[in-house]
């Protein structure tokens, strides 16, 4: 933290405690609590600039005393911080050492103290927690993150209505009406991320008027349990992950949406899911056709960006379908996955569209396959297809992975890849062809 230089005449500068407060509260809010206070015995001016630091970390592993308590520790600290406005508390604790009481002592000091960025990481096991209902009431909190394996039992009086971001990293709910009464508590949330894995909720609805940003991250694995509603009007961006064995995901109302992420929802057979993205204006799908219905008749009117991953079944079919149906379709991107050999599935079969899709003919300006190991025939005859029948294509780039352990003879198969695909005859004159190497290691 304090760097003493030498001068001409071998005097020491203490360059550091010249620096202007608001920068030194910036770097001290940088580190983890033990170390801010440590910085206190520095020099007479550093005695008391840590009370001032407006952000804290407590870390329970590396925050031991023989002589005080983990909570002891917390409260004294959090008690001669000084800082106008607390603006970021982070916690984590261990169940076992530090009990409820403690817990809603900290809440109380932190709301007292106008706290903004709250985030609670509980070590524990599945429900063997809960927070006190202190947590779910104040005016100034922003920002709140729970983790992890917590029970949430919300009273029905919630008042969080400064609350822009919330995140729930793996809790428990103690029914659906606890996750309802949290979020109608929260009148102007923005930002909501789901981190879930086990069945607390039959059915799970966020109906948030607010709410821009929506990420969802369902791991669990029991079959046919459940779903998602959603119903967020001003909703702008979405991500979904996993949903391995639920049975629905229905959006109901998110008219405003520019931007969604769908990663293998295999088990959702319906169509109201993609059909409730055809507003959007950039898409990324990792989905199998063979899993998920396409919406029938329905068209992508605004899209201009889409991301298809080539790790699913039969995923050639699905960029087939989705060329159909995006009119104004402007950049594509094939994307493998980069941390093995066989990082997509080989197309079997490939045959072309009868008719060229309007979005090749009039629209696509980049086209882009990210993260092959190798081309086969077949999805070679993909790429001439495209570039054959793309009349304002400007740029198609293709990264190839070479594998240390296969350099020379991935270089050479690389070669005949960029000779093949130079000598095709492309629909627009102006279309350049890019081609980059990465090299990857296996590791055994």
């Amino acid at each position: 933290m304090k760097r003493c230089l030498r001068n001409g005449s071998g005097v020491k500068e203490d360059r550091i405690s010249d620096l202007p407060e608001a920068l030194l509260l910036k770097i001290l809010s940088l580190l983890p609590v033990k170390d801010v206070v440590s910085t206190s015995v520095l020099s007479k001016p550093w005695r008391s600039l840590w009370k001032l630091v407006p952000k804290l970390n407590f870390d329970y592993e590396n925050f031991q005393s023989e002589h005080e308590t983990y909570s002891e520790i917390v409260c004294k600290l959090l008690l001669s911080n000084k800082a106008p406005v607390l603006e970021s508390l982070h916690l984590d604790f261990k169940v076992g050492k530090c009990r409820a009481v403690d817990v809603g002592m900290w809440i109380g000091i932190a709301y007292a103290r106008h706290v903004r960025d709250l985030a609670l990481h509980v070590i524990s096991e599945k429900r063997s927690f809960t927070f006190p209902t202190s947590l779910y009431n104040c005016e100034t909190l922003e920002s709140l993150t729970l983790t992890s394996w917590v029970l949430v039992d919300v009273p029905s009086q919630v008042c969080l209505k400064s609350l822009r971001t919330l995140r729930l990293d793996y809790v428990d709910y103690k029914d659906d009406e606890t996750f309802i009464n949290l979020l109608s508590g929260c009148p102007n949330l923005e930002n909501l991320v789901l981190y879930q894995e086990l069945p607390d909720m039959e059915t799970c609805t966020i109906a948030v008027p607010s709410l821009q940003r929506l990420t969802v991250v369902d791991a669990n694995d029991a079959q046919g349990h459940g779903g998602y509603v959603i119903n967020a009007p001003s909703l702008k961006y979405l991500k979904i992950y996993g949903f391995k064995a639920l049975e629905f995901c229905l959006i109901e109302n998110a008219p405003e949406l520019v931007e969604a992420t769908i990663m293998n929802v295999s088990k959702i057979i319906n169509e109201k899911l993609l059909e409730s993205l055809t507003s959007v204006k950039r898409l990324s799908l990792a989905l199998s056709p063979l899993e998920i219905k396409f919406p029938t008749g329905s068209i992508f009117y605004q899209l201009v960006s889409l991301e298809l991953y080539t790790d699913k079944a039969e995923w050639w079919n699905l960029l087939v379908l989705m060329l159909d149906s995006s009119p104004i379709l402007q950049v594509l991107k094939l994307i493998g996955k980069w941390s093995g050999e066989n990082n997509h599935l080989a197309i079997r079969n490939w045959d072309q569209p009868k008719n060229v899709p309007g979005c090749l003919l009039f629209h696509l300006e980049t086209f882009m396959w990210k993260g092959c190991t190798k081309l086969g025939e077949d999805e070679k005859e993909v790429v001439k297809y495209i570039l054959r029948n793309s009349n304002r294509l400007k740029r198609a780039t293709f990264s190839r992975i070479i594998y240390e352990e296969n350099n020379s003879q991935d270089m050479v198969e690389n070669l005949e890849m960029v000779e093949e695909l130079e000598s095709v005859v492309r629909a627009s004159n102006s279309c350049q062809l890019l081609f980059e190497c990465n090299l990857y290691t296996l590791r055994r």
